[in-house]
């Protein structure tokens, strides 16, 4: 049996998808998010909301990846 290359990457997609709207919709994102926006703002930083956005999503992507991997973030 033959499987799509476009199967297996589309299931790929779907998964970091889910992944993302779980930590997106998680207490800790919010929170997260919420308390760099404040320094961001305070500090002066360019594009703050996106910034906080983003730099929350990457933490906690990376924090899950060396649960995942076994390796211990501090």
């Amino acid at each position: 049996m033959v499987i799509a290359v476009s199967d297996s990457r589309e299931e790929e997609i779907r998964r970091i998808i889910n992944q993302v709207a779980e930590i997106c919709l998680s207490k800790e994102f919010v929170e997260l998010k919420n308390e760099l926006e404040r320094i961001y703002f305070k500090n002066g930083i360019e594009n703050a909301l996106l910034t906080a956005f983003q730099d929350a999503l990457y933490s906690i992507l990376v924090q899950q990846e060396g649960v995942r991997s076994g390796r211990a973030h501090i």
